[in-house]
């Protein structure tokens, strides 16, 4: 009896320190799930609340959609706005570029007028010289005349900035249509320009040409083409007996296709080149 009454208290003591480690164990544990659960409760509560808090609703949804569609606008908007920037000192490049030109054609036009003008005192000489016989006129006076007769020069367009304007399509920054309707006027007046100018070029190029090499006495013509000998002597001779008619009558055609260049399409070329730069500089207001 008295055993038992000893190993009661000691297996109660050993009963309660179990218990209370068990109790201290179990309870961790379980506190942990606890505490999750009760987060994600908070959680979903939170959400539900959010769903339901003021505003939120239709016109919420309404306003945010408009808000983005603001911002899409604004955007191209901001987005336009650059490109018309962008095209337009494009075009003002291509305007001083296209002024450029321009100036380079209008001294052009008035070298070959200057041109014009010298070649027309030499067939005036050639004329006066063919007026006295044959055998007395001056060899020197006549072959070099003859031979600064048959020189010519052509009008180099600078294209460059126009060809651009045609084939890359930036025609397209221009609304203007009168300075549309300027650049084509501009450039169909050149291509007459040059068509009449290549007839004249021909015109020297064959018909004259081929009149003094079989007309006219090859030696001189060596004499002052390659050796750059001046002939001396008087007297002319032609190797066919119409070579003197022959020859006024190519001078007298020389002459009148020199006038209707130098009177008529210098001028005219000129000044659809100065009305194009005056309406430039006065639409871009460029000094």
């Amino acid at each position: 009896m008295t055993n038992n009454t000893n190993d009661e208290p000691l297996n109660n003591l050993i009963n309660t320190k179990s218990e209370n480690r068990l109790e201290e164990i179990i309870p961790s544990k379980n506190t942990e799930i606890i505490n999750t659960m009760q987060e994600t409760q908070n959680m979903e509560t939170h959400s539900d609340h959010l769903h339901k808090a003021p505003g939120h609703g239709l016109k919420h949804y309404l306003f945010e959609f408009l808000m983005l569609f603001l911002a899409v606008f604004c955007g191209f908007l901001a987005e336009n706005y650059r490109e018309s920037r962008a095209e337009h000192q494009r075009a003002k490049e291509l305007v001083v570029s296209l002024l450029g030109d321009l100036q380079h054609d209008t001294a052009q036009i008035n070298m070959l007028t200057k041109f014009r003008e010298s070649q027309k005192q030499i067939l005036d000489s050639l004329i006066f010289l063919l007026q006295s016989p044959p055998e007395t006129i001056n060899r020197n006076s006549f072959y070099t005349n003859l031979m600064y007769t048959s020189s010519y020069l052509s009008f180099s367009q600078a294209s460059g900035t126009i060809s651009q304007l045609k084939n890359a399509g930036y025609l397209r920054y221009f609304s203007d249509n009168e300075l549309i309707r300027m650049i084509s006027n501009y450039e169909f007046s050149v291509q007459d320009y040059k068509g009449d100018e290549a007839l004249g070029n021909e015109f020297l190029n064959h018909k004259f040409k081929d009149f003094v090499t079989f007309n006219l006495d090859n030696s001189i013509l060596r004499e002052l083409l390659i050796e750059h000998k001046h002939p001396e002597g008087v007297g002319i001779s032609f190797y066919k007996p119409d070579g003197m008619r022959d020859l006024k009558a190519i001078i007298s055609e020389l002459e009148g296709y020199n006038y209707g260049m130098q009177y008529h399409q210098d001028p005219r070329l000129k000044e659809e080149a100065g009305k194009l730069m005056d309406y430039l500089h006065q639409q871009f207001h460029l000094k």
